[in-house]
């Protein structure tokens, strides 16, 4: 394999009108419910020149540098296998250190312009170069598995070959990331104005292209863009590139400089979309309590992108340039990949490259799902009036030789249409199809694996529904059947989702006695119980009680009934008259409420709650017998009726009631009690 050398081929200097890192188009407003995002918790891997440890940005105080580590303010580890400073001299000096500023800078002194929008983040740096120029290595995959060793999930790079071709490393990238789906790699494109360079056109990388800082900018011209190689997009999202100010190095050991300097390029766009992308990760292990995937970074990455050239994503902005607004007002995220802590699984597996490949992971312990071909994964939301939906599912790919996995998304709204992956037209919008006429995996899908759907607020508003649809439409059948990874047949995601909200679930009635049978208590003659029933979604329910014991139960059939959402009710019992001839006079008779709800919505389904009293006794003396003492022996439980599975069954207590009812119950005890065991029956 070829050397890397910079894609900066004229590394530009700009004083003229320069961007400091954190204020610009991405950056947070104050007043923002999102503002307190600044990286932290957050570690960033950054391969490139070095970096000068004693600049105000990264040093542990005013006067102390420190030592890398756990317990260093900004390093958490420092490879020096290659190099260990920015070295003055040394090939493209200087560029480490304005990247790891881009990244994290929180500087102890100095000019605080040079703040990092992910200033609160730490740092993996691997140093790559020394006297004798660039040295990533051979195997690209080992800067990967010592970034994820010490807990990093982003990591820039701003360097490759002058090659438009997929080559040996983008290879290797792939491989990797389809093994570790918490490795996500940010490439610059390259200086070109033509096509994008490698490593930037490997299928799982995030390929930035430049931009200017101005709200309603442009695309730097010198930016290399997609399409790639592949027909892809390529290019993933654009990022402030021009004159961007940070941390400037002297290349002098403990000289505790604090100086920045502006510099524009490809190489300043990509740390600025991770240094984003951190925020991203610190919102969802602050709200969620997980690190997210690089899947599901991808998609939010896509989802809070604003369009530069147009609102319709393409090969020169990508999805456009991210902003924290888009997750202003709420958001969905799913991550199959979802688990207490990625790095356990990791290292489980051995952690390296052939150690990953030889020990598969079949995604036990995450929340998944993890689809096999033909499966498919959906959820119900309902549209937020006025706002647009944005829905981006993404995941990752095999590299170059294997075909490019096909899972599709699919959203299908509650009158009867569908709109599918990546067919956006100029205005922005998903073009919607009626599924009377057609359905959606007739259409052909793309070869990208970040996909969009988008819908105007003018077609959704006023809608009951939207369904949400990821369906595994053709995947690669591995030699690991059950296993994720490059030979695996099961496929994980990240989806993200704007513009709606969570249907109202149904829940179960609730059931408050106010007035019944206390255990050990004893009745010879009538007795009752009194409840309290609610249903707070107000779609009616039905109400049933019985009595029973180890042996047999009662159907107390006039004391069911439907209501609407609340009711007071009590169940009169007439020993003589309800309970008489059977065998009564027993210690061990239970009350049983049952109450179902008749919710019929799509997306979700009808509940029953129960209540069962303690046990109590009746003693019963007939007016027509004479020594009662004698002719009514209580029964007892034996160990054998005790050791009885009591099974709850409500199908002939209500279904006399049900088809009283008429229209509003329907159906409803077939949709119901599908899976509630048959009532009891008298023992013969």
């Amino acid at each position: 394999m070829r050397g890397a050398i910079l894609l900066i081929f004229g590394l530009v200097v700009c004083m003229v009108n320069p961007v400091i890192a954190s204020e610009n188009v991405m950056f947070v407003e104050e007043e923002s419910s999102l503002a307190y995002l600044d990286g932290s918790g957050v570690i960033i891997a950054v391969a490139d020149t070095g970096i000068d440890m004693d600049h105000s940005c990264f040093r542990n105080s005013t006067l102390d540098v420190g030592i890398p580590g756990d317990g260093h303010r900004k390093i958490v580890h420092m490879n020096d296998s290659v190099d260990d400073w920015d070295t003055q001299g040394h090939q493209q000096f200087k560029h480490g250190t304005h990247i790891a500023g881009i990244l994290a800078c929180n500087p102890v002194d100095g000019e605080g312009d040079m703040t990092s929008i992910s200033s609160g983040a730490k740092l993996v740096v691997q140093d790559i170069v020394d006297s004798e120029g660039w040295q990533a290595p051979e195997d690209v995959t080992t800067l990967l598995e010592e970034s994820a060793k010490f807990g990093a999930v982003i990591n820039s790079w701003s360097w490759g070959d002058n090659s438009q071709n997929y080559t040996e490393r983008s290879e290797m990238i792939d491989r990797y990331t389809i093994e570790n789906p918490w490795s996500l790699v940010f490439v610059a494109p390259g200086n070109t104005g033509g096509v994008m360079l490698e490593p930037s056109n490997a299928y799982n990388v995030v390929s930035v292209a430049a931009s200017d800082g101005e709200e309603n900018g442009s695309l730097w011209p010198s930016s290399s863009h997609g399409p790639d190689i592949n027909n892809r997009r390529g290019t993933f999202v654009a990022a402030p590139g021009m004159s961007i100010v940070s941390a400037k190095a002297d290349g002098v050991v403990d000289s505790m400089n604090n100086d920045s300097l502006p510099m524009t390029g490809t190489s300043m766009a990509t740390p600025m979309a991770a240094s984003f992308t951190a925020l991203l990760q610190q919102l969802i292990e602050d709200e969620y309590g997980y690190t997210p995937s690089a899947p599901l970074l991808r998609a939010m990455l896509a989802a809070s992108a604003i369009g530069i050239t147009g609102e319709a994503p393409d090969g020169m902005q990508g999805y456009g340039r991210p902003s924290l607004d888009s997750f202003e007002n709420g958001y969905f995220a799913h991550d199959s990949y979802f688990i207490e802590d990625w790095t356990d699984v990791l290292g489980a597996r051995g952690g390296n490259m052939s150690n990953l490949i030889s020990n598969p992971w079949d995604g036990a312990g995450a929340s998944g799902p993890f689809l096999v071909e033909n499966e498919s994964w959906s959820k119900y939301f309902s549209p937020v009036n006025g706002e647009d939906i944005e829905v981006v599912l993404s995941y990752n790919a095999r590299p170059h030789g294997y075909d490019i996995d096909d899972l599709r998304l699919v959203v299908h709204t509650s009158d009867g249409r569908f709109a599918i992956d990546d067919d956006i037209g100029s205005s922005g919008y998903s073009q919607m199809y009626y599924e009377s006429f057609a359905s959606p995996l007739s259409y052909n899908s793309t070869n990208e694996t970040t996909v969009m759907v988008r819908l105007p607020a003018s077609e959704v508003n006023g809608l009951e529904w939207v369904k949400v649809e990821v369906i595994a439409n053709d995947l690669y059948n591995g030699s690991n059947p059950g296993m994720l990874g490059i030979e695996g047949d099961k496929i994980g995601f990240g989806l993200i989702a704007t513009g709606v909200e969570n249907l109202s679930q149904n829940s179960a009635p609730s059931i408050s006695v106010l007035q019944g049978p206390v255990g050990g208590e004893n009745y010879s003659n009538n007795f009752s119980i009194s409840v309290n029933v609610v249903d707070n979604e107000g779609d009616g329910f039905v109400l049933a009680i019985r009595l029973n014991n180890t042996n047999f139960s009662i159907d107390l059939s006039d004391c069911a009934l439907i209501a609407h959402s609340q009711i007071n009710t009590t169940c009169e019992i007439n020993i003589a008259k309800d309970l008489v001839p059977r065998p009564v006079n027993r210690l061990d008779w239970r009350f049983e409420v049952l109450v179902a709800d008749n919710n019929s919505s799509v997306w979700t389904s009808p509940n029953i709650a129960i209540y069962t009293s303690n046990n109590f006794s009746i003693w019963w003396v007939s007016p027509l017998l004479e020594n009662d003492d004698e002719n009514q022996p209580v029964m007892e439980e034996s160990e054998t009726e005790q050791n009885r599975a009591l099974v709850i069954g409500v199908i002939g207590i209500i279904m006399g009631v049900i088809v009283a009812a008429g229209a509003m119950f329907r159906g409803f005890e077939k949709r119901v009690f599908t899976d509630v065991p048959p009532p009891f029956i008298e023992e013969e």
